[in-house]
């Protein structure tokens, strides 16, 4: 049987000149997206794993808070961050957090971490305007696996940053 005819403008595979095979892409800066759960922990070694030796991993937590528009209001909020004094207490504990998450093996590649604490009234829309300050070659983040009612009622967070971050970003899937 004949082989079915290829366009003209597809060369064969042998055909392809050093100029347009693809290049492998060198990852000097990684988004990690942590919410302190056990899928984000097993998305974790991943972030170190992509960027190349003397690289950067941001390792960010995003903690979802309604900023109140009149301080009048702060005793309305629905979190204990109505201070500003609250918030910086929060956010510094975060990121002590964060530092002791950094794995070992960082160091012996001469990997940075950069951590960081972000305040957003929605998860994934903070993400991604997170990602657009940071400016990461990719982002790596865990997915709980919401399925049926739930993913149809709360969507996926993960699903959503894909969407909308413009980045490629690694999706290490809910075990269990």
């Amino acid at each position: 049987m004949p082989h079915p005819a290829r366009r003209p403008s597809q060369p064969e595979p042998h055909e392809l000149s050093q100029k347009e095979l693809p290049v492998v892409p060198s990852l000097k800066r990684v988004l990690m997206v942590t919410d302190f759960s056990a899928t984000a922990a097993a998305a974790l070694p991943y972030a170190y794993a992509l960027v190349d030796p003397g690289a950067e991993v941001h390792l960010v937590h995003l903690i979802e808070h309604e900023q109140v528009p009149n301080p009048l209001y702060a005793h309305y909020t629905s979190d204990d961050l109505a201070t500003p004094q609250d918030r910086d207490r929060a956010i510094k504990e975060v990121e002590r957090h964060l530092m002791t998450l950094v794995p070992n093996q960082a160091q012996e590649k001469h990997i940075t971490t950069v951590v960081g604490c972000v305040l957003h009234p929605e998860v994934a829309e903070g993400i991604i305007e997170e990602a657009r300050k940071r400016k990461p070659d990719a982002i790596v983040m865990g997915s709980h696996g919401r399925t049926g009612l739930k993913h149809l009622l709360m969507g996926s967070v993960a699903e959503h940053v894909l969407r909308g971050c413009g980045v490629p970003v690694l999706i290490v899937p809910h075990a269990g």
